[in-house]
């Protein structure tokens, strides 16, 4: 079938790109094939069709098939007719040619792609054309991102989303995966925390997976998050992308320099207060840091949609394994009114969204509401519970792992105890004793304490790679 793609060289005449041709394939197989119609249809929409006569043929056709009638050439020409249509598509003598426009459906996902793309391609003319205009009429900055923010997501819900596997093929690959996993072949993408127990019951953060870590403040989530993405970083040559929404890149960088070296950052902050050893473990930190694929981006003002887009350019262009999100109650959908609650739910979905979009886990961060400090009792009764989580509870439904850091003794800064009190894919754990080294911003497992096992019931800048940012640092000291 030879294609006719309109298609004009001269920029100053250009029209939407289509393929008549194509667009008859597509009907004609969906005429003379019950499988192709009940395949394409439904991934199929109006705004994929130039052509106004396949457009209502389209629409006509789809209509039938909801109604489970067979979509045929007698179907259809009858309810055009009955809709008072026929006459607008050519009559009936154009229905029939369509059903000879190729011999056989054997090449129609070929058609379709064809067509999806136009219609894609059309959209996103559209909506620039749209996105232009709001740039001459907006009033402010936050009315002009929430309309792109719009307008991009419009696109991405008409992008066609067929997903459906038989049960056999995905149970194959299960098998395989877990035969894989049995000869000690841990999937390479999964990230380590460096927690032993945390590792053990979660069995590392997985690809799609969104993990979150709540904690009141000054508690150490932060420090935790940083030890996580340090960890995978330089012990397992990961790549990490790291949104802070309130410190800048340079005190994270400190904070790092500090946990790698083992050198105070409350005496670094201090004129004089390093020894000549101890600014010789920090440069040696920094060497590390050289090759550690870490990337931080400290604007304050991000959205989901900036992290969504920048995440894409680093993954394209340098590879991504973990994104760290410090934290989500700092982070806007980048509109005023509306209730906050339920822009944070927005804000999780996405998120959730996101990571498996990447195909990478996302570890966020969030704060706890003033509940917990609330309650009277001691031990438990004032632990972290999981409708502690602030401002909304649909974080605690998109999470698959939600993980609390608690200080158990309010005298005692160097105890921390771990909460793991969702966990999709394993058993929870609510007592993973930390030791705190807050002049190192350091966590690590206490190994003598007691572990109990439950069985579950239920950042607009560009980022910056952590080596960039070290060399700020020696720039300042």
């Amino acid at each position: 079938m030879p294609q006719t793609k309109n298609k004009v060289d001269n920029k100053e005449a250009r029209t939407m790109p289509f393929n008549i041709e194509a667009e008859q394939a597509i009907l004609c197989s969906v005429l003379i094939d019950k499988t192709a119609a009940d395949e394409f249809l439904p991934r199929l929409c109006s705004d994929d069709f130039y052509s106004d006569k396949n457009r209502i043929i389209f629409e006509t056709a789809k209509e039938i098939l909801d109604e489970s009638i067979p979509v045929d050439t007698v179907s259809l020409a009858d309810r055009l007719s009955l809709k008072g249509k026929l006459d607008a598509v050519g009559s009936v003598s154009y229905i029939t040619e369509l059903t000879s426009v190729v011999p056989s459906s054997a090449n129609s996902e070929y058609y379709f792609k064809i067509v999806k793309r136009d219609g894609l391609l059309r959209r996103i003319i559209n909506v620039g054309v749209e996105v232009s205009k709001k740039g001459y009429t907006a009033t402010d900055e936050i009315e002009a991102l929430n309309f792109a923010e719009g307008t991009i997501f419009k696109i991405a819900e008409d992008r066609d989303n067929s997903s459906m596997v038989k049960i056999s093929n995905a149970a194959n690959k299960a098998v395989d995966e877990i035969a894989e996993i049995q000869k000690g072949h841990v999937p390479t993408e999964r990230i380590n925390t460096g927690i032993p127990t945390l590792d053990k019951h979660t069995f590392g953060f997985k690809p799609g997976e969104l993990i979150l870590l709540a904690a009141r403040p000054s508690v150490g989530k932060t420090a935790f998050a940083l030890n996580i993405a340090t960890n995978a970083a330089i012990n397992e040559h990961k790549r990490v992308a790291i949104f802070s929404m309130e410190m800048p890149a340079t005190l994270l960088a400190k904070r790092i320099l500090s946990y790698i070296s083992g050198v105070s950052m409350s005496d670094a902050s201090r004129p004089r207060g390093l020894s000549n050893e101890e600014m010789s473990l920090l440069y040696r930190a920094a060497k590390k840091l050289d090759s550690a694929e870490i990337y931080i981006d400290d604007y304050s003002l991000n959205t989901p949609v900036d992290i969504l887009s920048k995440c894409r350019r680093l993954k394209r262009e340098k590879g991504l394994d973990l994104i760290v999100v410090d934290y989500l109650q700092l982070m806007s959908l980048g509109y005023r009114g509306g209730e906050r609650q339920q822009e944070v739910a927005d804000m999780s979905r996405k998120l959730k969204l996101y990571a498996g979009e990447l195909k990478v886990p996302i570890l966020v961060l969030s704060q706890m509401s003033r509940d917990v400090e609330k309650r009277t009792g001691s031990g438990a009764a004032k632990e972290p519970k999981l409708s502690d989580l602030r401002e909304s509870g649909a974080i605690e439904q998109d999470a698959d792992v939600v993980m609390f850091l608690h200080r158990p003794d309010p005298a005692d800064l160097s105890q921390v105890k771990l909460l793991l009190l969702k966990n999709r894919n394993g058993a929870i754990n609510d007592n993973i004793m930390l030791h705190w080294n807050g002049n190192t911003t350091t966590f690590c497992e206490a190994q003598s304490a007691p572990v109990v096992v439950h069985k579950d019931e239920n950042e607009v800048s560009d980022v910056k790679p952590i080596s960039d940012v070290v060399d700020d640092v020696f720039d300042e000291n």
